[in-house]
């Protein structure tokens, strides 16, 4: 079946909207109930990368590979099972070019008899729009400064985690750290040297914790550890090694100045017969005071 006789199917053979399909800036598509391309206009070919008369009659496997075909063809079957509307975003990964993300339009089309006859399909690139949306993620998600996660999402984990942990019965805990002295770093050599500072502690802390633990940036030079499936006593040992590995640090501020840190620390437990993150933050942040108060660089609980 050609072009013309897919267009009288589709009721539809005018000249004049064969040009219109053709000259659409995006991949359109015809195919049968079978899933062999019944025509398609001029973006497809440079899509699928041959000519209009090679295609047609042909399949998806006998086009794009595999991995791309399959993407195709289960939405095209799940159409023709389910005749009518359509519309599916996702990833193609195809190895002669760069990945893309696509949104998929497609519509049954029927024939004299009212049986359905095939579908016509519209292929749009929304790479861009979904690298946007992906880099606002980020931005809501992610400190801008030491790329890990900001206050809000760091309380948004805190607040899941610790739903499973009460639905599980389970042990949770966290660490409030503040870098000590800060202030007088920022004086001394600057806010850039500051950030340095906190660029360093920030990738110290998420490079040596366990995969199941939540890192974010929580203040200015505070820092919340998140500890799943870990008691007080747990924590206070995972407290005590981020604190050695933040006294072992040698931060190059200049050419000729270096420096060293330390943090102080207060642990808080979630109490499974009150549960409340609120009450474990506070928990936490009245230990790392008392951490403050005895000199600094230390675990409180």
């Amino acid at each position: 079946m050609d072009d013309t006789k897919l267009h009288q199917l589709l009721r539809d053979n005018n000249k004049a909207l064969l040009l219109v399909i053709d000259a659409l800036p995006f991949p359109i598509y015809y195919k049968d109930i079978h899933g062999r391309y019944l025509g398609c206009n001029k973006a497809y070919t440079e899509y699928a990368g041959v000519e209009r008369e090679v295609i047609i009659g042909k399949t998806a496997y006998q086009l794009f590979a595999p991995e791309v075909a399959d993407v195709f063809t289960i939405l095209d079957k799940q159409l023709i099972n389910e005749p009518g509307v359509q519309i599916n975003e996702t990833p193609i990964h195809r190895s002669d070019k760069d990945s893309s993300y696509v949104k998929l339009h497609k519509a049954t089309f029927c024939d004299e008899t009212g049986a359905v006859a095939g579908l016509i399909g519209a292929i749009i690139d929304i790479t861009e729009q979904k690298n946007l949306e992906n880099k606002f993620q980020r931005l809501a998600s992610y400190d801008d400064l030491t790329s890990i996660y900001n206050r809000r999402e760091g309380t948004k984990q805190l607040i899941n985690l610790c739903t499973d942990a009460i639905r599980k019965k389970r042990p949770l805990s966290l660490i409030i750290l503040d870098l000590d002295n800060f202030k007088s770093i920022n004086d001394t050599y600057g806010h850039g040297s500051g950030d340095v500072v906190l660029k360093m502690a920030a990738q110290t802390l998420e490079h040596n914790s366990r995969t199941s633990d939540i890192i974010c940036r929580y203040g200015g030079e505070e820092f919340l550890i998140i500890l799943p499936e870990t008691t007080a006593a747990g924590a206070i040992n995972i407290a005590e090694r981020y604190r050695l590995l933040l006294e072992q640090l040698n931060v190059q501020i200049t050419s000729s100045d270096s420096l060293t840190i330390t943090a102080s620390m207060g642990i808080g437990e979630l109490d499974l017969n009150f549960p409340d993150q609120e009450l474990m933050l506070k928990q936490a942040d009245k230990a790392l005071y008392k951490a403050k108060e005895n000199g600094k660089n230390q675990v409180c609980y």
